[in-house]
């Protein structure tokens, strides 16, 4: 399967880039442990008028250029291309992105060196740019793999994933509880999903369990009991994403800059 994570968190935040005219954004990562700063990270995004993606480079904290990868689009900025290759620098399988606005889809392939279709995927939203449909093509022919349903308000009630013949694999339905700014989401079988608190421009969510992952070059420990706290500019920026401990010990920190051509 390949992964539209990325392509969808992103979506509605290009939409903000391009209407402040964003060209720039720099991402910096702080990792702690015992209340002392470990690793820092120091990412630059370069984007088109877009809002894509064109260059993400990765310096030192001599400002001295460690990485840059670059990305290419078309001049209309709606379909990305990229490649996969080995350790030789031999091609494995290029990669295409197709969005539709007006469809308000995305479908993106896996090519190898023979012209050889290996995966495709479309991926569609609704009408507010939720997941809706995920279908996976095999031979020409639509299947379904995933769907996902909202009520009017936009929350998510319940999802489905198919297997490959197009056959119910799994089902989960939701049920949310709002006490004061905050909100607890429990599936099916009553067990917590998740639990998310807004206040002004702060938005906070309880960790339940215990996970560790990495983000903008540095490792995020997610502690069951502790807080991930997102905070936004007025405008709806992401401005910096903190992880607390259980005992509200600062744990990592990503910080955004977003800056405009001159």
């Amino acid at each position: 399967m390949l992964s539209f994570i990325n392509l969808y968190s992103q979506d509605k935040q290009q939409d903000l880039l391009v209407k402040n005219k964003i060209t720039k954004k720099i991402i910096q990562g702080f990792e702690y442990k015992n209340d002392s700063l470990i690793k820092q990270t120091y990412l630059v995004d370069d984007l088109d008028k877009f809002g894509n993606t064109i260059s993400f480079k990765e310096y030192d904290l001599n400002n001295s250029l460690i990485k840059e990868t670059k990305y290419k689009f078309s001049d209309d900025g709606m379909t990305e291309y990229g490649e996969m290759r080995d350790k030789e620098g031999s091609l494995k399988y290029s990669m295409v992105t197709i969005k539709n606005k007006e469809k308000r889809s995305i479908r993106r392939m896996q090519i190898n060196p023979k012209g050889d279709t290996l995966v495709e995927q479309i991926w569609i939203r609704d009408k507010n740019l939720n997941d809706s449909i995920l279908f996976r093509i095999r031979n020409g022919k639509r299947i379904l793999s995933q769907k996902w349903n909202y009520n009017q308000d936009g929350i998510l009630n319940s999802k489905k994933r198919y297997d490959k013949n197009g056959d119910v694999l799994l089902s989960e339905s939701f049920t949310y509880q709002k006490n004061g700014n905050c909100i607890k989401k429990k599936n099916s079988r009553s067990k917590l999903v998740s639990i998310r608190c807004i206040e002004g421009n702060k938005e906070t969510w309880k960790i339940l369990k215990n996970s560790e992952g990495y983000s903008s070059g540095i490792k995020v420990i997610s502690e069951k009991g502790g807080e991930r706290i997102v905070t936004k500019s007025e405008n709806g920026f992401v401005e910096k994403i903190e992880y607390f401990s259980k005992k509200a010990k600062l744990l990592a920190k990503v910080k955004y800059t977003y800056l405009k051509n001159n």
